[in-house]
């Protein structure tokens, strides 16, 4: 006699298979997502904690140090720029307003260009003369610019010669060594030596308005003055 036996569906064994089979992939996906998961939690402290090396502050490196020793010798040169620059202005200025030539005029610039300039002389020494540049016009030159000047017409038409002199500014200029001083009359005056020259030039020069001269100058050095009349001749 058979043993009894229990009725099951025929599709019962299949189904628990699949779900088991379904269960263990879930289980593999759940876990290998928890293992990258993991992973880049891991790699993240990692970077977050790693130490960073301190920079050393710049003006320490080499570079730095080169350049803050050119700041310093580039602020140096422009002090010292400057103060040359001050000295030579200051020099050219006491030069002409005291009528002395400094010590460093030979390496300042000229105060007159070289060739001829006109201008009435306000002081003669033996080395030097100080200066005033003038504007000259002649005939008809000469009358316009007076009438400009303010001088009625009536006393600027007969003018030959008119002498303008906008700047007052004195200049000291040097005379050469080898000076050639020519006046519009020296005759019967004693002496044709240096000092005798100078001497009437001085007292010509005395006379503003009466004479100007035209100065011929080269390196900054008066080499000739020429006397001529500022008025009209008689």
């Amino acid at each position: 006699m058979s043993a009894p036996t229990l009725d099951r569906h025929p599709g019962s064994s299949q189904a628990g298979s699949s779900e088991g089979r379904r269960r263990r992939r879930t289980l593999v996906l759940v876990a290998s997502a928890l293992i990258v998961l993991a992973l880049a939690v891991g790699t993240s402290l990692a970077i977050a904690t790693r130490p960073v090396a301190r920079q050393a502050p710049a003006s320490a490196t080499p570079a730095a140090a080169a350049e803050d020793q050119n700041a310093t010798t580039d602020q140096g040169q422009t002090k010292t720029e400057t103060e040359t620059q001050g000295q030579d202005a200051t020099g050219t200025a006491g030069g002409t307003g005291s009528g002395s030539q400094g010590s460093g005029a030979g390496t300042a610039a000229p105060v007159l260009p070289d060739g001829e300039t006109t201008a009435y002389i306000t002081k003669v020494a033996s080395g030097r003369i100080v200066v005033d540049v003038v504007q000259v016009f002649h005939d008809d030159q000469a009358v316009k610019a007076a009438v400009a000047d303010g001088t009625s017409p009536s006393d600027a038409k007969y003018l030959t010669t008119y002498v303008r002199n906008e700047n007052p500014r004195l200049r000291t200029l040097p005379l050469a060594g080898d000076l050639e001083v020519k006046l519009r009359d020296a005759c019967g005056e004693p002496g044709n030596s240096r000092e005798a020259q100078l001497t009437r030039l001085a007292a010509n020069a005395k006379l503003k308005g009466t004479y100007y001269y035209t100065l011929s100058v080269s390196d900054g050095t008066v080499e000739r003055i020429e006397e001529r009349l500022a008025v009209n001749a008689c």
